[in-house]
């Protein structure tokens, strides 16, 4: 059997249950787990365009409606838009007299144009004239619904800002004691409104109630625009006809007609950094140059769990015994010890030696916002369904650290054990026996499953005091699909 090294074949089981492949989990230094995306949250760091590379912050990404200035996507295939130049030669000037013009001797003037090498639409298609700059002269069109949809976002902010008030009057008078004042504005009597008052500056009260009470809401009307005569007899030409996906790429406008199309603003890109949910710590956090593709921060489980490979097996029958060959590989820079464990053999997770620090204790304690039950719920037991039993070895596996150099060494040991095929620098070969359940029905999907303990060595302790806690024994559960068995 061929060498398998689809992510499908090994999938690791993450604390809170799910089934993924090593490439997507990840490693928490600090609460020392295997989360998957479901364990994680996300944080936008940055906005920039794909194409230009222009970063911006989160404010003027707002402004803009996170989408960039300068380049465009065609509104016909979706591709980039491509700047292109032309000459134009300049307009003579007629004389009304109808006399003689005397000729000028000017040069021509370059002009710019956008077009798709894609589908070869082009700015000129629309009726919209070239441009006598590259980028950031084109012309932006109005939205005819624009200032009906500014009422609409001034009425809603002023009635959020009207029950905030209300809301906070009423705890206000709630919490009121005499002698005892919450803030330094109830012991004074100056409020925010009598504050911007005495500043000169327009009350938020005043503005508010003059939206609502200027605010004209939307009537119903009976009548409809009545539909064109030819409209069930008029040939239609699918070419000259948008599609769904060109109408709702411009939703301000939906053009009906393919020469109504115009080019549509590119939308910006993020790059986003990822948490630990139990721990809030990061697990990831790119480079803030939209240029650079590393990280500062990048725990994958692929560099600090050890990843399980199939090479081969033999074909699975039921009540028989097979071989199957896995490789194991130590991505750390730090020596390994690991045993192959049955996954009914992993220690409670409150038997556990866990990290402990007074950092962290007191972090907890004063932390009272937080509430850590949403984590607590998604550290369920793993559910999966296996129908081979793997003999696991009863010793322990020593694994080497990592090293570059040599992958290219040929210095493979083949070692007497019947268990260990070969060893060659941090990745070692087993021969494993896999027992298959007599009552599997042909065809059904092979499966087995064991856990891994290993040590793991910390290289960012959690306090400085806590260096006996580097070295620490974790365990993971890992399942391996077999294919189908045959009878």
């Amino acid at each position: 059997m061929a060498y398998l090294t689809q992510l499908d074949y090994v999938k690791y089981i993450c604390s809170c249950g799910q089934l993924k492949p090593i490439t997507s989990l990840y490693f928490c230094r600090h609460c020392l787990k295997i989360r998957c995306g479901f364990c994680i949250c996300h944080e936008v760091d940055s906005h920039y365009c794909a194409n230009c590379l222009e970063n911006m912050p989160s404010s003027e990404a707002r402004l803009k409606k996170n989408r960039c200035s300068s380049c465009f996507d065609c509104p016909s295939c979706f591709h980039t838009l491509s700047t292109r130049a032309t000459l134009a030669q300049p307009r003579q000037p007629v004389d009304p007299a109808g006399g003689d013009t005397k000729v000028e001797n000017k040069q021509p003037k370059k002009m710019y144009y956008l077009s798709c090498f894609n589908c070869r639409w082009t700015s000129r298609d629309v009726g919209i004239p070239d441009q006598p700059v590259a980028s950031g002269g084109w012309p932006e069109r109005a939205n005819p619904f624009a200032t009906r949809i500014n009422q609409l976002l001034d009425y809603y902010k002023a009635i959020a800002l009207q029950e905030k008030q209300e809301k906070l009057e009423r705890e206000r008078k709630k919490f009121s004691i005499r002698g005892k004042y919450i803030t330094l504005t109830d012991k004074t009597g100056l409020t925010g409104a009598m504050a911007r008052n005495i500043a000169g500056l327009p009350s938020n009260e005043a503005g508010s109630s003059s939206a609502i009470a200027n605010f004209v809401a939307s009537q119903a009307s009976e009548e409809v625009e009545q539909l064109p005569d030819d409209i069930y007899t008029k040939e239609v030409n699918l070419k000259q006809i948008t599609s769904m996906p060109q109408r709702l790429a411009s939703p301000e406008w939906q053009p009906a007609s393919v020469a109504r199309l115009h080019p549509v603003a590119k939308l910006l890109s993020v790059k986003r950094s990822q948490r630990c949910r139990a721990c809030d710590h990061n697990l990831t956090k790119p480079e803030y140059n939209p240029g650079s593709i590393k990280f500062k921060i990048e725990l994958l489980a692929y560099y600090h769990v050890p990843e399980v490979k199939i090479i081969s097996h033999e074909p699975v029958k039921p009540g028989e015994k097979t071989a199957l060959l896995v490789k194991l590989t130590n991505p750390t820079g730090h020596e390994m010890q690991l045993r192959l464990l049955q996954p009914e053999d992993i220690p409670p997770v409150e038997d556990r030696e866990e990290p402990r620090s007074i950092e962290k204790s007191l972090e907890r304690s004063l932390n009272l916002e937080k509430d850590a039950s949403a984590c607590r719920a998604i550290e369920r037991p793993p559910s999966y369904a296996a129908s081979s039993v793997v003999a696991t070895p009863v010793g322990a596996l020593t694994l080497a650290q990592r090293d570059d150099a040599a992958e290219y060494d040929d210095d493979t040991q083949h070692d007497a054990d019947h268990i260990i095929l070969w060893r060659k620098s941090n990745k070692l070969a087993l021969r494993l026996e896999v027992t298959t359940d007599a009552s599997a029905a042909d065809g059904a999907p092979a499966s087995t499953a064991f856990a891994i303990e290993y040590s793991y060595r910390n290289t960012v302790p959690p306090s400085s005091t806590a260096a006996h806690h580097r070295d620490h024994t974790l365990y993971t559960t890992v399942l391996l699909d077999l294919g189908k068995v045959h009878a």
